[in-house]
């Protein structure tokens, strides 16, 4: 199965430096052009996104069906519509992606959906990490990225 991922899931993995844990669970990552122009928006706080470490394993893919995108996009981001359009292109692709309507779309579509904690989490199940504790802590520090308490807690309880 293949792999497509949305732009938070890199930026986030790129600010708590965890990127390299995709190529270790994933041999490829695709993105569309979309979610790259979008990493390349953010270079101000990810740096050059394509030189960080673990970035070797993406691989930017054109979009064929614009029309999805554009009827995808009356809710959604650019990046989110052209992500789950990509993962839908290659035959249902596992999609990483953090936004919950994307997420409720993606899942609609009948894609297969995985967040940046999912990654954590499968990272430390298949012992690419110690600790989960250490990257959801950078996640809301560095990274600020939201992370419900609830949810925070849940994803502890299931890494140990």
């Amino acid at each position: 199965m293949s792999t497509v991922c949305n732009t938070s899931p890199i930026s986030n993995l790129i600010q708590i430096d965890a990127l390299p844990l995709l190529g270790q669970l994933f041999t490829q990552i695709t993105i569309p052009p979309e979610v790259a122009e979008e990493l390349d928006a953010g270079a101000d706080i990810l740096g050059q996104w394509r030189e960080a470490p673990g970035a070797t394993v993406i691989e930017v893919v054109p979009v064929t069906s614009r029309d999805l995108i554009r009827e995808l996009s009356t809710t959604l981001h650019g990046g989110e519509s052209a992500a789950i359009a990509l993962a839908l292109q290659a035959g249902g692709a596992l999609l990483i992606i953090d936004e919950v309507d994307g997420r409720k779309a993606a899942t609609r579509l009948g894609l297969k959906v995985v967040g940046t904690v999912g990654i954590l989490l499968r990272a430390k199940e298949q012992q690419l990490i110690e600790k989960a504790e250490p990257y959801l802590q950078a996640l809301r520090t560095k990274a600020h990225f939201w992370l419900s308490d609830k949810l925070y807690t849940h994803a502890l309880e299931l890494a140990e």
